[in-house]
């Protein structure tokens, strides 16, 4: 089973996506996370993403993009199924990503939304925080108390990370509001789009997690 996951930021698609990854033995596939793991290769394509990505702090081009979705899909057995997470992301997206899916010999069976509250995806994206350091997300209020905590993740040998708790400035009141933008414009038109195919399932994303995640199981059943 192959499956896109959409939602605006705080839907929580990142999360479900790992649970039915997980259900159904399928492959994670969460582009900025990809993307940050081709960076670290000694390759022209992974010296260009790590120029963009960590040195000037820029989004990579949709010609970097359909490189790397059709590297993940080659790398991986036809048999294998794939919750796609953050991709693709805009109607340009969609074609050489539907492109990429059909020269794979896959289909997407399934395509997720994820509803949620332009008020309670500020309030969520808002108490978000990071590790400078390890890059872990913590919850203010939840995993950790006060912004001036150091990050208690482990890393190698039990140690603590240690790292800097931060907050992204795209995860500022602002920053949530300008991606809700961006959202609303870019990807929306994709919901859209596959539920003219039929292909879409919506689901309420202002409930608990395993409330959605019984809800997303219903619908793709």
């Amino acid at each position: 089973m192959n499956i896109v996951i959409l939602g605006p930021q705080g839907s929580g698609k990142g999360t479900q996506a790992e649970k039915l990854a997980k259900k159904f033995e399928a492959e994670h596939i969460d582009m900025g996370k990809f993307l940050r793991e081709v960076a670290l290769l000694e390759t022209p394509l992974g010296k260009e993403i790590h120029e963009i990505v960590n040195i000037k702090k820029e989004l990579v081009s949709d010609r970097i993009l359909r490189e790397v979705i059709h590297l993940k899909l080659l790398g991986l057995p036809r048999e294998q199924g794939i919750v796609f997470d953050g991709v693709p992301r805009s109607i340009d997206q969609l074609g050489y990503f539907e492109e990429a899916i059909k020269e794979s010999g896959r289909k997407i069976d399934k395509v997720i939304s994820i509803n949620l509250s332009k008020e309670e995806s500020i309030k969520r994206i808002s108490k978000r925080r990071v590790c400078e350091k390890c890059k872990k997300v913590f919850i203010l209020g939840k995993d950790i108390q006060s912004a001036g905590e150091k990050c208690h993740a482990y890393r190698q040998a039990g140690n603590e990370c240690g790292g800097k708790i931060i907050q992204r400035i795209d995860d500022s009141e602002e920053g949530v509001k300008k991606r809700l933008g961006i959202f609303k414009e870019e990807t929306m038109p994709i919901v859209e789009y596959y539920k003219k195919e039929g292909k879409l399932a919506e689901i309420n994303g202002d409930q608990e997690i395993e409330k959605v995640f019984e809800d997303i199981l219903e619908k793709i059943w």
